[in-house]
């Protein structure tokens, strides 16, 4: 059992010591969304806006996203978190993730592009 112990404590503190290094990024990456996109952020919206009372909303000018829409064109989206709209500013070349949720389609992860 001593050895046994000695084991277990052992493989505890090697996966204690692996955690950060596979600790999540600070901010989401498109690896969980259904849909990915690219375009150019035409207005931000912290909530509450006229477009939503609770969620903030980004409005892009997106290219065809494959398997979801074909059509390039302006449209607004739910945003996860105010805080994906660090360093982006209207006008910014952007690739961003969705994620289809009940009513809406969300942005979960949004990063600038150089242009």
């Amino acid at each position: 059992m001593d050895h046994l112990a000695r084991r277990l404590c052992g493989l505890l503190l090697l996966v204690a010591l692996a955690a950060p290094a596979a600790a999540q990024p600070a901010r989401p990456t498109t690896a969980n969304a259904d849909w990915r996109g690219t375009g150019t952020v035409l207005a931000i919206l912290p909530a509450p806006s006229d477009l939503h009372a609770t969620r903030p909303v980004i409005v892009l000018q997106h290219e065809a996203i494959a398997g979801l829409m074909e059509q390039v064109m302006a449209m607004p989206f739910l945003v996860a978190s105010p805080a994906l709209f660090e360093g982006i500013r209207p006008g910014d070349r952007v690739a961003f993730g969705l994620k289809d949720v009940p009513d809406a389609l969300l942005v979960i992860s949004i990063e600038r592009l150089s242009r």
